[in-house]
Protein backbone atom coordinates (compact mmCIF):
# COMPACT_ATOMS: atom_id res chain seq x y z
CA UNK A 1 0.00 0.00 0.00
CA UNK A 2 2.77 2.59 0.99
CA UNK A 3 4.79 1.69 -2.39
CA UNK A 4 1.23 1.89 -4.30
CA UNK A 5 1.01 5.78 -2.82
CA UNK A 6 4.60 6.77 -3.24
CA UNK A 7 4.20 6.15 -6.78
CA UNK A 8 0.90 7.64 -7.25
CA UNK A 9 2.78 10.57 -5.65
CA UNK A 10 5.34 10.38 -7.44
CA UNK A 11 3.45 10.56 -10.87
CA UNK A 12 1.42 13.15 -9.38
CA UNK A 13 4.59 15.15 -8.74
CA UNK A 14 5.19 14.73 -12.19
CA UNK A 15 2.30 15.60 -13.57
CA UNK A 16 2.27 19.02 -10.92
CA UNK A 17 5.91 19.72 -11.73
CA UNK A 18 5.36 19.76 -15.90
CA UNK A 19 2.98 22.55 -15.24
CA UNK A 20 4.08 24.44 -12.23
CA UNK A 21 5.74 27.97 -12.94
CA UNK A 22 9.20 28.56 -11.33
CA UNK A 23 10.95 31.59 -10.00
CA UNK A 24 14.07 31.52 -12.00
CA UNK A 25 15.83 34.54 -11.04
CA UNK A 26 14.85 37.77 -8.74
CA UNK A 27 16.01 40.99 -10.37
CA UNK A 28 17.50 43.37 -8.17
CA UNK A 29 18.10 47.05 -9.44
CA UNK A 30 20.37 48.59 -7.70
CA UNK A 31 20.38 52.49 -8.17
CA UNK A 32 23.89 53.45 -6.85
CA UNK A 33 24.79 56.61 -4.77
CA UNK A 34 25.26 59.86 -6.78
CA UNK A 35 26.91 63.00 -4.96
CA UNK A 36 25.09 66.40 -5.65
CA UNK A 37 27.56 67.77 -3.72
CA UNK A 38 30.03 66.65 -5.91
CA UNK A 39 27.72 65.55 -8.89
CA UNK A 40 29.41 62.15 -9.11
CA UNK A 41 28.51 59.14 -9.55
CA UNK A 42 30.22 57.04 -6.50
CA UNK A 43 28.40 53.91 -7.14
CA UNK A 44 27.59 53.04 -10.23
CA UNK A 45 23.57 51.47 -11.11
CA UNK A 46 23.81 48.19 -11.18
CA UNK A 47 21.70 44.99 -12.44
CA UNK A 48 21.60 41.64 -9.76
CA UNK A 49 20.31 38.61 -10.45
CA UNK A 50 18.92 36.33 -7.00
CA UNK A 51 18.87 32.82 -7.22
CA UNK A 52 15.98 31.31 -5.24
CA UNK A 53 17.65 27.93 -4.97
CA UNK A 54 21.07 28.27 -4.14
CA UNK A 55 20.36 31.98 -2.43
CA UNK A 56 23.59 33.09 -4.73
CA UNK A 57 23.36 37.06 -5.64
CA UNK A 58 25.50 38.25 -8.46
CA UNK A 59 25.79 41.54 -10.51
CA UNK A 60 25.38 40.78 -13.98
CA UNK A 61 25.50 44.15 -15.62
CA UNK A 62 26.51 48.08 -14.67
CA UNK A 63 24.73 50.78 -16.34
CA UNK A 64 27.29 54.00 -16.97
CA UNK A 65 26.18 57.53 -17.32
CA UNK A 66 23.14 57.19 -14.98
CA UNK A 67 22.55 58.53 -12.22
CA UNK A 68 19.83 56.45 -10.53
CA UNK A 69 17.94 53.83 -11.56
CA UNK A 70 13.74 53.89 -11.79
CA UNK A 71 12.49 50.51 -13.09
CA UNK A 72 13.10 46.76 -13.89
CA UNK A 73 10.93 44.28 -15.24
CA UNK A 74 11.05 40.86 -17.11
CA UNK A 75 8.75 40.09 -20.09
CA UNK A 76 9.56 36.64 -21.83
CA UNK A 77 13.21 35.93 -21.64
CA UNK A 78 14.27 39.75 -21.64
CA UNK A 79 14.81 41.79 -19.02
CA UNK A 80 13.84 46.00 -19.35
CA UNK A 81 15.87 48.85 -17.32
CA UNK A 82 14.71 52.15 -17.22
CA UNK A 83 17.96 54.00 -15.19
CA UNK A 84 18.06 57.42 -15.53
CA UNK A 85 16.96 58.69 -19.14
CA UNK A 86 17.76 55.26 -20.46
CA UNK A 87 15.35 52.36 -21.60
CA UNK A 88 17.32 49.30 -21.96
CA UNK A 89 16.99 45.93 -22.80
CA UNK A 90 18.68 42.11 -21.68
CA UNK A 91 19.04 39.10 -22.00
CA UNK A 92 17.68 37.09 -19.22
CA UNK A 93 20.24 34.08 -19.58
CA UNK A 94 22.87 35.99 -20.79
CA UNK A 95 22.64 39.42 -19.22
CA UNK A 96 24.06 40.64 -22.75
CA UNK A 97 22.87 44.24 -23.57
CA UNK A 98 20.32 43.40 -26.36
CA UNK A 99 19.82 47.50 -27.12
CA UNK A 100 19.04 50.60 -25.36
CA UNK A 101 17.78 54.46 -25.90
CA UNK A 102 16.93 57.56 -24.60
CA UNK A 103 13.41 58.33 -23.14
CA UNK A 104 13.78 61.24 -20.93
CA UNK A 105 12.37 61.11 -17.89
CA UNK A 106 11.40 57.37 -17.99
CA UNK A 107 9.57 56.07 -14.84
CA UNK A 108 8.15 53.12 -15.20
CA UNK A 109 6.54 50.64 -17.67
CA UNK A 110 4.11 48.13 -18.53
CA UNK A 111 3.36 45.63 -21.26
CA UNK A 112 0.84 45.19 -23.86
CA UNK A 113 1.79 42.31 -26.56
CA UNK A 114 4.15 43.97 -28.13
CA UNK A 115 3.98 47.07 -26.86
CA UNK A 116 5.24 48.81 -23.85
CA UNK A 117 3.40 51.59 -21.86
CA UNK A 118 6.19 54.00 -20.36
CA UNK A 119 5.63 57.21 -17.96
CA UNK A 120 7.37 60.16 -17.62
CA UNK A 121 7.81 62.56 -15.27
CA UNK A 122 10.85 65.25 -15.18
CA UNK A 123 11.79 68.77 -13.58
CA UNK A 124 11.09 71.44 -15.84
CA UNK A 125 8.25 69.83 -17.58
CA UNK A 126 8.12 67.20 -21.22
CA UNK A 127 6.10 67.17 -24.19
CA UNK A 128 4.32 64.16 -22.64
CA UNK A 129 4.17 62.11 -19.91
CA UNK A 130 2.62 58.86 -21.42
CA UNK A 131 4.05 57.05 -24.31
CA UNK A 132 3.75 53.43 -26.12
CA UNK A 133 6.94 52.21 -27.68
CA UNK A 134 7.51 48.67 -29.53
CA UNK A 135 9.03 46.34 -27.08
CA UNK A 136 11.04 44.62 -29.41
CA UNK A 137 12.64 47.69 -31.49
CA UNK A 138 12.61 50.54 -28.61
CA UNK A 139 10.89 52.80 -31.39
CA UNK A 140 8.13 55.06 -30.50
CA UNK A 141 4.77 54.00 -31.53
CA UNK A 142 2.44 56.90 -30.20
CA UNK A 143 2.14 59.43 -27.10
CA UNK A 144 0.06 61.16 -25.08
CA UNK A 145 0.85 64.98 -25.51
CA UNK A 146 1.04 67.43 -22.31
CA UNK A 147 -2.29 69.20 -23.17
CA UNK A 148 -4.23 65.90 -22.86
CA UNK A 149 -2.09 64.48 -20.00
CA UNK A 150 -0.13 67.57 -18.37
CA UNK A 151 1.19 65.94 -15.30
CA UNK A 152 4.19 64.02 -14.81
CA UNK A 153 3.19 60.07 -14.45
CA UNK A 154 4.39 57.18 -12.49
CA UNK A 155 3.07 53.69 -11.75
CA UNK A 156 1.17 51.91 -14.48
CA UNK A 157 -0.49 48.68 -14.90
CA UNK A 158 -1.99 46.89 -17.59
CA UNK A 159 -5.57 45.46 -17.68
CA UNK A 160 -7.24 43.71 -20.90
CA UNK A 161 -6.47 46.35 -23.47
CA UNK A 162 -6.48 49.40 -20.87
CA UNK A 163 -3.66 50.95 -19.51
CA UNK A 164 -4.18 52.68 -15.56
CA UNK A 165 -1.45 55.34 -15.09
CA UNK A 166 -0.89 57.33 -11.86
CA UNK A 167 -0.96 60.60 -12.57
CA UNK A 168 0.72 62.75 -9.93
CA UNK A 169 2.35 65.64 -11.14
CA UNK A 170 5.48 64.99 -8.46
CA UNK A 171 8.38 67.19 -9.81
CA UNK A 172 5.87 69.99 -9.01
CA UNK A 173 6.17 69.29 -5.24
CA UNK A 174 3.59 73.00 -4.63
CA UNK A 175 0.88 71.46 -7.30
CA UNK A 176 0.78 68.17 -6.37
CA UNK A 177 -2.44 65.93 -8.03
CA UNK A 178 -3.74 62.64 -7.52
CA UNK A 179 -5.69 61.19 -10.71
CA UNK A 180 -5.75 57.44 -12.44
CA UNK A 181 -5.96 58.37 -16.33
CA UNK A 182 -7.02 55.67 -18.38
CA UNK A 183 -5.47 54.74 -21.85
CA UNK A 184 -7.47 52.52 -24.29
CA UNK A 185 -4.61 50.39 -25.70
CA UNK A 186 -6.55 49.28 -28.67
CA UNK A 187 -7.63 52.23 -30.06
CA UNK A 188 -4.34 54.46 -28.88
CA UNK A 189 -7.11 57.32 -26.79
CA UNK A 190 -7.12 58.61 -24.05
CA UNK A 191 -10.40 57.86 -22.24
CA UNK A 192 -10.13 59.91 -19.07
CA UNK A 193 -8.46 60.76 -15.47
CA UNK A 194 -10.18 59.44 -12.31
CA UNK A 195 -10.23 62.45 -9.32
CA UNK A 196 -9.01 60.56 -6.56
CA UNK A 197 -10.15 63.16 -4.18
CA UNK A 198 -7.87 65.68 -1.81
CA UNK A 199 -6.52 62.84 0.12
CA UNK A 200 -5.81 61.01 -2.91
CA UNK A 201 -2.33 63.10 -3.94
CA UNK A 202 0.51 61.77 -5.35
CA UNK A 203 -0.08 58.49 -6.41
CA UNK A 204 2.86 56.04 -7.15
CA UNK A 205 1.61 52.36 -7.16
CA UNK A 206 -1.05 50.72 -9.19
CA UNK A 207 -2.35 47.60 -8.43
CA UNK A 208 -5.41 45.27 -9.48
CA UNK A 209 -7.08 42.56 -7.60
CA UNK A 210 -10.34 41.07 -8.75
CA UNK A 211 -12.60 43.90 -11.03
CA UNK A 212 -10.91 46.94 -8.96
CA UNK A 213 -7.79 49.33 -9.65
CA UNK A 214 -6.11 50.25 -6.39
CA UNK A 215 -3.69 53.04 -5.92
CA UNK A 216 -1.25 53.69 -3.41
CA UNK A 217 -0.70 57.48 -2.50
CA UNK A 218 2.06 59.26 -0.95
CA UNK A 219 -0.07 62.69 -0.52
CA UNK A 220 2.48 65.37 0.11
CA UNK A 221 4.57 63.24 2.46
CA UNK A 222 2.41 64.00 5.27
CA UNK A 223 1.18 60.71 5.41
CA UNK A 224 -0.38 57.84 2.97
CA UNK A 225 -3.38 56.32 1.71
CA UNK A 226 -4.86 53.94 -0.77
CA UNK A 227 -7.83 54.12 -3.39
CA UNK A 228 -9.58 52.21 -4.93
CA UNK A 229 -11.75 52.81 -8.33
CA UNK A 230 -13.50 50.11 -10.54
CA UNK A 231 -12.24 49.33 -14.16
CA UNK A 232 -14.55 50.88 -15.34
CA UNK A 233 -13.64 53.90 -13.50
CA UNK A 234 -15.42 55.05 -10.90
CA UNK A 235 -14.08 55.70 -7.65
CA UNK A 236 -15.30 53.84 -4.24
CA UNK A 237 -13.09 55.47 -1.97
CA UNK A 238 -10.01 57.26 -0.58
CA UNK A 239 -8.87 55.95 2.92
CA UNK A 240 -6.12 57.77 4.47
CA UNK A 241 -3.90 54.60 5.96
CA UNK A 242 -0.56 56.21 7.63
CA UNK A 243 1.36 58.78 9.03
CA UNK A 244 4.34 59.72 6.91
CA UNK A 245 5.12 57.91 3.15
CA UNK A 246 7.77 56.69 1.20
CA UNK A 247 9.02 55.62 -2.04
CA UNK A 248 8.50 52.02 -3.83
CA UNK A 249 8.10 50.17 -0.60
CA UNK A 250 4.87 48.75 -1.54
CA UNK A 251 3.58 45.45 -2.95
CA UNK A 252 0.43 43.54 -3.11
CA UNK A 253 0.30 39.90 -2.10
CA UNK A 254 -2.87 37.95 -2.56
CA UNK A 255 -6.20 40.75 -0.55
CA UNK A 256 -3.17 42.55 1.59
CA UNK A 257 -1.03 45.57 0.45
CA UNK A 258 2.18 45.79 1.85
CA UNK A 259 3.45 49.16 2.80
CA UNK A 260 6.19 51.03 4.90
CA UNK A 261 5.10 52.38 8.43
CA UNK A 262 7.35 54.84 9.16
CA UNK A 263 6.12 55.93 12.54
CA UNK A 264 7.56 52.42 14.06
CA UNK A 265 9.78 52.18 10.65
CA UNK A 266 8.27 48.23 9.76
CA UNK A 267 5.77 47.11 6.89
CA UNK A 268 2.07 46.92 7.77
CA UNK A 269 -1.17 45.43 6.32
CA UNK A 270 -4.02 47.04 4.39
CA UNK A 271 -6.44 44.25 4.06
CA UNK A 272 -8.26 44.38 0.47
CA UNK A 273 -11.66 42.35 1.34
CA UNK A 274 -12.17 44.81 4.13
CA UNK A 275 -10.71 47.88 2.99
CA UNK A 276 -9.14 48.13 6.20
CA UNK A 277 -5.93 47.80 7.35
CA UNK A 278 -5.29 45.08 9.33
CA UNK A 279 -1.87 45.21 11.41
CA UNK A 280 1.77 45.96 12.15
CA UNK A 281 4.08 43.94 11.21
CA UNK A 282 6.53 44.06 14.02
CA UNK A 283 9.96 43.35 14.10
CA UNK A 284 9.66 43.11 9.87
CA UNK A 285 12.84 45.55 7.88
CA UNK A 286 12.29 49.05 7.02
CA UNK A 287 12.39 48.01 3.86
CA UNK A 288 13.22 50.73 0.21
CA UNK A 289 12.34 47.86 -1.94
CA UNK A 290 9.49 45.10 -1.74
CA UNK A 291 7.72 42.70 -4.02
CA UNK A 292 6.01 39.33 -3.63
CA UNK A 293 6.81 35.82 -4.64
CA UNK A 294 3.33 34.11 -5.00
CA UNK A 295 4.52 30.77 -6.12
CA UNK A 296 7.43 30.62 -3.47
CA UNK A 297 5.26 32.13 -0.76
CA UNK A 298 7.28 34.70 0.40
CA UNK A 299 8.45 38.51 0.04
CA UNK A 300 11.49 39.89 -1.53
CA UNK A 301 12.29 43.02 0.32
CA UNK A 302 15.34 45.02 0.23
CA UNK A 303 17.24 47.57 3.00
CA UNK A 304 19.63 50.44 2.28
CA UNK A 305 22.09 53.23 4.07
CA UNK A 306 21.88 54.92 0.34
CA UNK A 307 25.30 55.09 0.23
CA UNK A 308 27.74 52.53 0.85
CA UNK A 309 25.37 49.31 1.18
CA UNK A 310 22.19 47.12 0.26
CA UNK A 311 20.82 43.92 1.36
CA UNK A 312 18.10 41.49 -0.14
CA UNK A 313 15.99 39.91 2.41
CA UNK A 314 13.58 36.41 1.80
CA UNK A 315 10.55 36.84 3.97
CA UNK A 316 7.43 35.30 5.18
CA UNK A 317 4.53 37.22 5.37
CA UNK A 318 4.31 37.91 8.90
CA UNK A 319 7.30 40.39 8.17
CA UNK A 320 10.14 38.00 9.54
CA UNK A 321 13.21 37.72 8.04
CA UNK A 322 13.82 34.10 6.58
CA UNK A 323 17.72 34.95 5.13
CA UNK A 324 19.94 37.70 4.05
CA UNK A 325 22.00 38.65 0.76
CA UNK A 326 24.27 41.71 0.23
CA UNK A 327 23.24 43.48 -3.10
CA UNK A 328 24.39 46.48 -4.38
CA UNK A 329 23.53 49.99 -3.13
CA UNK A 330 20.43 51.40 -3.19
CA UNK A 331 18.53 48.28 -4.03
CA UNK A 332 15.18 49.87 -4.92
CA UNK A 333 13.50 48.06 -7.83
CA UNK A 334 12.66 44.20 -8.29
CA UNK A 335 11.17 42.04 -10.42
CA UNK A 336 10.49 38.09 -10.54
CA UNK A 337 11.93 36.05 -13.63
CA UNK A 338 9.20 33.65 -13.87
CA UNK A 339 9.33 30.72 -16.10
CA UNK A 340 7.88 27.21 -16.77
CA UNK A 341 9.62 24.04 -15.49
CA UNK A 342 8.42 22.72 -19.00
CA UNK A 343 10.34 24.99 -20.37
CA UNK A 344 13.85 24.66 -18.40
CA UNK A 345 16.19 22.46 -19.96
CA UNK A 346 16.85 19.86 -17.45
CA UNK A 347 16.03 16.79 -19.62
CA UNK A 348 20.64 16.50 -19.83
CA UNK A 349 20.31 15.73 -16.20
CA UNK A 350 18.09 13.67 -14.43
CA UNK A 351 15.31 14.79 -12.16
CA UNK A 352 14.41 13.93 -8.37
CA UNK A 353 10.20 14.30 -8.01
CA UNK A 354 9.20 15.50 -4.71
CA UNK A 355 5.64 15.28 -3.45
CA UNK A 356 3.54 17.32 -2.04
CA UNK A 357 5.03 20.72 -2.68
CA UNK A 358 4.29 22.83 -0.10
CA UNK A 359 5.08 20.20 2.48
CA UNK A 360 4.06 20.24 5.96
CA UNK A 361 5.51 17.29 7.73
CA UNK A 362 6.76 14.67 5.23
CA UNK A 363 8.36 15.32 1.60
CA UNK A 364 8.35 12.12 -0.96
CA UNK A 365 11.21 11.88 -2.53
CA UNK A 366 11.87 9.55 -5.79
CA UNK A 367 15.06 9.58 -7.41
CA UNK A 368 17.17 8.32 -10.72
CA UNK A 369 19.02 5.44 -10.78
CA UNK A 370 22.88 5.67 -9.24
CA UNK A 371 22.01 8.98 -7.20
CA UNK A 372 24.26 9.89 -3.99
CA UNK A 373 23.10 11.55 -1.00
CA UNK A 374 20.59 13.52 -0.42
CA UNK A 375 21.13 17.20 1.03
CA UNK A 376 18.34 20.05 1.63
CA UNK A 377 19.59 23.39 1.70
CA UNK A 378 18.08 26.88 2.97
CA UNK A 379 17.50 30.02 1.02
CA UNK A 380 21.07 30.89 2.23
CA UNK A 381 22.70 27.42 0.53
CA UNK A 382 23.32 26.18 4.45
CA UNK A 383 22.85 22.53 4.44
CA UNK A 384 19.82 21.82 7.01
CA UNK A 385 19.13 17.89 6.29
CA UNK A 386 21.46 15.36 5.30
CA UNK A 387 20.47 11.78 3.99
CA UNK A 388 23.03 8.69 3.04
CA UNK A 389 22.81 7.56 -0.26
CA UNK A 390 20.65 4.61 -0.47
CA UNK A 391 20.10 1.71 -3.18
CA UNK A 392 15.91 2.79 -2.91
CA UNK A 393 14.17 4.53 -5.27
CA UNK A 394 11.75 6.05 -3.24
CA UNK A 395 12.21 7.71 0.27
CA UNK A 396 10.13 9.43 2.51
CA UNK A 397 11.63 12.36 4.69
CA UNK A 398 10.65 14.46 7.63
CA UNK A 399 10.95 17.89 6.91
CA UNK A 400 8.90 18.53 10.41
CA UNK A 401 11.40 20.38 11.74
CA UNK A 402 12.17 22.82 9.26
CA UNK A 403 11.18 26.51 9.48
CA UNK A 404 8.75 27.79 6.90
CA UNK A 405 10.17 29.15 3.46
CA UNK A 406 12.21 28.00 0.46
CA UNK A 407 14.61 25.00 0.20
CA UNK A 408 16.51 22.72 -2.55
CA UNK A 409 16.72 19.58 -2.55
CA UNK A 410 20.51 18.22 -3.86
CA UNK A 411 22.09 14.52 -4.85
CA UNK A 412 25.04 14.02 -6.67
CA UNK A 413 23.92 13.49 -10.56
CA UNK A 414 20.74 14.97 -10.18
CA UNK A 415 19.58 18.55 -10.75
CA UNK A 416 18.59 20.72 -7.61
CA UNK A 417 14.93 20.66 -6.91
CA UNK A 418 13.31 23.70 -4.80
CA UNK A 419 10.37 23.10 -2.78
CA UNK A 420 8.44 25.07 -0.17
CA UNK A 421 7.86 24.60 3.41
CA UNK A 422 4.61 25.60 5.52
Amino acid sequence: MYRSFLLASALASTVLLSAQPIVHQVLVLNEGYYNTASQTQEVPVTLGSYDPATGIYQTVATIPDARFGNHVAVDGEVIYVAADSFLLKYDANTFALLGSTIVRGIRRFAFWGDAMVITRGEIGGLPDYCEVRDKNSLELLYSINNTTLPFSCEGVTVVGDKAYIAENNAFDWTNLTGKIGVLDLATDAWENSIDLGPDGLNPETVMVEGDAVYAFNNKDFSGSSISKMSLGGVLAYTHNITSGSGCGSTAKAGNRVYYMEYAQNVLSRYDLTTDAVLDTLTGSPATYGLIDDPINHVLYGTTTDFFSSGELHVMAYDGQVMSTVPVGVSPGRLALDVRSSTGMQQNAVPMAHLFPNPANDELFVTLPQGAGAITITDASGRAVIGVPATSRAAQRMNVSGLAPGIYTLRAQGVAPVRFCKN
